[in-house]
């Protein structure tokens, strides 16, 4: 899976910070330079596993090269 772009809502950013303690740029190095592994999920929604410098899951939905995120922790 080739990921070029990586975009996440505002609400949804202060609601992953607040919650899971996890950074936006966290989320885009993970996706971008990090060792992930990724999987299918239902309803087109995506799962990326990454270890960029800590292990993360992220929730996203994947088209044309575009990452846009749903959930991380």
């Amino acid at each position: 899976m080739i990921i070029a772009k990586v975009l996440i809502e505002e609400n949804i950013k202060r609601k992953i910070l607040e919650k899971h303690g996890v950074y936006f740029e966290e989320i885009k190095n993970g996706l971008l330079h990090g060792n992930s592994l990724f999987y299918k999920a239902k309803e087109n929604k995506c799962i990326a596993f990454t270890s960029h410098h800590r292990f993360i899951t992220i929730v996203f939905t994947y088209n044309h090269c575009c990452a846009s995120i749903v959930t991380a922790y």
